[in-house]
Parts: structure tokens; sequence; C-alpha cells
């Protein structure tokens, strides 16, 4: 009998830990989100970011439903390339966002609008970012735009130190503007890797055009 009665009492004590700890975590104001802590921002402000997570402060912090906040942080927000959303113990919720980074850039009157590799424009600044080519030509294909932004991802450096603008008036026909009036024919957005690899010393030859659209038969005029 009394080792029942021990048991019992283990029993009881257990779900009163159980139903304060609970209490602790959903009820107790100690442990209630009050904080929205922003990281790797940079084009967006904080009040941006955490205006669009709209995270509810003053609720338990266990009941913060961080994928449904950064759902609406990557709908709402262009710039931003990934987030996570996740507590941070005892009272925030720390939401970190990586920025989409240009690709190209469209020049507009008073404007460059700045265009990730994906084709959506995310930011426009009063002058160009440095090291960005400039997108020409077909604008208005949204096709032709995700072209120019994946070949201007895959160029070596070494190209685009010597390189001006990149146009396109279909997906199959990138040019590559470089210094000195002259010209790379790119072609389509395939075999990037290969043809930057052909195409750098390629540009050793004096040349106007070089053509890369056939990586394994490169030609220089």
């Amino acid at each position: 009998m009394q080792r029942r009665l021990r048991i019992a009492g283990i029993v009881a004590g257990v779900i009163a830990l159980i139903g304060g700890l609970a209490w602790v975590v959903l009820g107790s104001p100690l442990l209630a989100a009050t904080e929205v802590r922003v990281t790797g921002n940079q084009l967006l402000t904080a009040d941006q970011v955490a205006q669009a997570a709209a995270i509810p402060l003053g609720g338990p912090l266990a009941q913060v439903d961080t994928g449904a906040a950064a759902q609406r942080v990557r709908e709402a927000l262009p710039a931003v390339a990934t987030v996570e959303v996740d507590r941070a113990w005892p009272n925030a919720v720390s939401v970190a966002v990586t920025e989409a980074r240009p690709s190209v850039v469209i020049a507009l009157p008073g404007s460059w609008v700045w265009v990730a590799g994906d084709g959506r424009s995310f930011h426009s600044t009063p002058e160009p970012p440095e090291g960005v080519l400039e997108a020409r030509g077909n604008l208005s294909d949204e096709d032709v735009l995700v072209t120019l932004a994946r070949v201007a991802d895959t160029l070596p450096q070494e190209v685009v130190d010597q390189a001006e603008a990149i146009s396109a008036g279909s997906v199959d026909s990138v040019v590559v503007e470089l210094t000195g009036k002259r010209r790379v024919v790119w072609g389509s957005a395939e075999d990037g890797e290969l043809k930057g690899r052909v195409l750098v010393p390629l540009l050793k030859v004096e040349a106007t055009e070089y053509d890369v659209s056939a990586p394994t038969h490169p030609t220089s005029r």
C-alpha cells in the first residue's frame, strides 16, 4: 500500500512538473516573444524585414510560426535571396537574411535597376554598382533577361574586367561588348563554363570579334 502511495506521489509530482514547465513555456511572460533581431541586411532596413516577417510580439515564443514568417519575408521582399527565422531564447526571434546580388543592371532615366540571376529586379541606385555589366537588347522578354543574367554570372573575371555591356535579341544571341570596340559572340547560355575557359586565352589574340558560341570550334577575326 505504501509503495502504491509512493508511486502515486511520484506520478503526481511528474505531472505537476510537466504542467509547470508547459506553463513556463506557453503561458509565462518570462518566455514571451518581445523582440525581432534582423541580421544580414544591407540594402533593406531592419524595420522592413521585421514588418515583412509580421511576427506577433507578446505571445509565447514557442508558438511563433517561424516557417510562415520566413515565407512572408520571401514573398514581400524581392531583395531577399534566402532567409532563416529561428527562436532565440528566451525572448527574441532571429531573422537572418541573405540579400540578392545583381547579375546585371538595366539603365533607366536617372537610375540603374539591379537584376538577380533569376531575372527579377530587386533594387535601384542612381549609379551602377561596380563590376556589374549593363544588360541591353530585348529586355522586355523575360527569357532573354534571365539568359543575360545567367551568362553574366558565368563570365570569368578576366572577361568581366574587359567588358562594357552584355546584350541579346534572343536567348541564343548573347553578345558581350568589350572595350576597344571588340565583342564576344557568346550565343546561348549553354556550356557557359566551357565557353569561359576557351575565351580567356582567345582574348590574347588581336581581333575585333571572338566567337565562342560553338566552344569546341572557337574563332576570332
